[in-house]
């Protein structure tokens, strides 16, 4: 093979040693930067871009899941003492990691099989996977000629209100509910619609900006120059250093013995979590069991953590949450902007909790669109980065057309996720040789102008993916379901190689069944004596008690 022919492994160690390390605003240790030349791409994975979008997803991925191997490396070497182990990445499950929940089996069978989904939609409590009711979230022409995609989130009832559209409405297919939400969006401006949504409603929304639109757009300037995490430390005297928990192992797992609490849901901050369960760490994840959930997605995402049912409008939910804060090492925020502060449990009053125990809170958030600007106040999806961004109009781009078109898969939050455990680990090595508190804060934008900025793949490598997946060259009004059954229907045809066996792990899951197996895509990284493994497979909400497990 040619030294300059391009493949997915090259460009990922490019990415790893010539972007992501040597990036100050990341802070990366000097030991993570040593560690990282026993950090290999397995050779064995398909080097030619294979998953048909215009962006490096592959390739980020990858690089990401290097970056957070080699902080684990280093983590491991100083608390088990394996100073010389190795790590070996695979792009192609760093690959699948990003539609990982899509190719979940829960006894057996995929996430399609109906009595799965019957199991798994007992958290649609809002009924939103009706057509009508789905398909407000999705991209729809404005009256002045741009593209607007509205979003539904957890509840569709306000999106449809302000279009003077009923909750409800019983349709005939997908194809007629796509007509008449698409009426309803027509008859306003685009920018009436970005107000109109966000401020008034406080629903998400955002207009389809090109990549040059949201640079130059106000947003797109306030958070120009923050990287891809932003890693605040608060060091004070009555915060001493905290050495790494003393644990009895067999596996070496570089988070073994960190307490996290989890007040996340949808995709980005679960994946954060679930990460950090992988590489070891003791995971609590709040939910509220009579609020609505993504559960297609929480069969997934709760892989290695215990649940527990809090009302956190509760005067006993907050005790309770306070109680589980006392013995954390990391409190994960993946509400919206400023949620958790009206309940008392912003980062300022969490960080007071450490200084009155003398032992410093690891305090990680993620949001959209980022911790400054005039869009930061605003809560956001997946889909609405990729809109307001322009990794649809890139996708556009690609199949030359005239109109945006959404990824196929929730790239942005799955990599965010990465990036988040990636902060996590940085700001618990600072903790446990300077002590102090950290706040770490990052944003699905900021991962999707990363993304943006590496370039797209080449006009020959995106000729290849349109002859390879023609039946992708999809529409605005496809959303990510619609495509999603174009691409699980094409892709043990187009690339076999990802359905490997060898590429998924079973374990016994908590999911209403007894003694019933899951098999999920494992770990994208794999060490020469540690092993990465989750406690426990998913369970469902409110499985657990408000307790660590060293408590009962």
């Amino acid at each position: 093979m040619a030294e300059d022919t391009y493949t997915i492994q090259k460009e990922a160690l490019r990415i790893l040693r010539s972007i992501l390390l040597p990036d100050r605003r990341l802070q990366v240790p000097y030991s993570v930067k040593a560690a990282a030349w026993r950090t290999s791409f397995d050779s064995a994975a398909l080097s030619s871009p294979f998953l048909p979008a215009p962006i490096k997803c592959s390739e980020s991925s990858a690089a990401l899941w290097a970056l957070l191997a080699t902080f684990g490396n280093t983590i491991a070497a100083e608390r088990y003492g394996l100073t010389d182990q190795k790590v070996v990445v695979n792009s192609d499950i760093a690959s699948i990691f990003l539609i990982s929940f899509w190719l979940m089996r829960v006894g057996g069978k995929p996430v399609s099989d109906p009595e799965l989904v019957k199991r798994y939609s007992i958290y649609d409590t809002t009924r939103q996977f009706t057509f009508w009711r789905r398909l407000v979230t999705n991209v729809y022409p404005t009256r002045d000629g741009r593209w607007f995609h509205l979003h539904g989130g957890l509840n569709s009832d306000r999106s449809l209100r302000m279009l003077g559209l009923p909750t409800h409405k019983n349709v005939a297919d997908e194809m007629e509910a796509i007509k008449r939400l698409s009426e309803g969006v027509r008859q306003f401006d685009a920018e009436w619609m970005d107000i109109e949504a966000n401020e008034y409603w406080r629903q998400a929304g955002g207009i389809c900006l090109t990549p040059e639109g949201y640079r130059e757009s106000k947003q797109g300037k306030a958070v120009a120059d923050d990287g891809l995490y932003i890693l605040e430390e608060f060091l004070d005297e009555k915060l001493p250093p905290v050495p790494w928990p003393e644990v009895d192992t067999k596996t070496y797992r570089p988070l073994e013995g960190i307490k996290i609490v989890d007040l996340t849901r949808a995709i980005a901050g679960p994946t954060i979590a679930k990460l950090a369960a992988l590489f070891g760490a003791t995971v609590v994840r709040v939910s509220n069991i009579k609020l609505p959930d993504l559960g297609i997605v929480l069969l997934e995402s709760n892989l290695g953590k215990r649940d527990a049912h809090l009302d956190l409008k509760t005067e006993k939910g907050r005790r309770s949450l306070h109680q589980l804060i006392e013995g954390a090492d990391v409190v994960l925020d993946g509400y919206r902007p400023g949620a958790l502060e009206k309940l008392g449990f912003g980062p300022t009053y969490v960080h007071e909790i450490a200084k009155r125990r003398g032992k410093g809170i690891v305090y990680a958030r993620e949001n959209c669109h980022g911790w400054k600007g005039p869009w930061m106040h605003r809560s956001g999806w997946q889909q609405i980065s990729d809109a307001v961004t322009g990794i649809a109009w890139l996708f556009a781009r690609m199949w030359n057309v005239d109109e945006p078109v959404m990824p196929f898969l929730p790239n942005s939050d799955f990599q965010t996720g990465i990036v988040g455990c990636i902060g996590v680990m940085n700001a618990l090595g600072r903790r446990a040789k300077k002590g102090g508190n950290y706040l770490v804060s990052m944003s699905l934008n900021q991962l999707n102008s990363f993304l943006i900025s590496l370039g797209t793949q080449s006009p020959e490598v995106q000729q290849s993916l349109r002859e390879r997946w023609p039946k992708m060259k999809l529409r605005h009004y496809d959303d990510i379901h619609r495509q999603m059954r174009v691409l699980l229907s094409d892709l043990p045809k187009v690339t076999p190689q990802l359905l490997n066996p060898e590429y998924f792990t079973t374990i016994k899951a908590d999911l209403g069944v007894p003694d019933e197996d899951m098999v999920f895509v494992g770990p994208a990284a794999t060490y020469d004596t540690t092993k990465l493994g989750y406690n426990s497979g998913s369970c469902l909400r409110g499985t657990h008690e408000a307790k660590w497990p060293d408590e009962y």
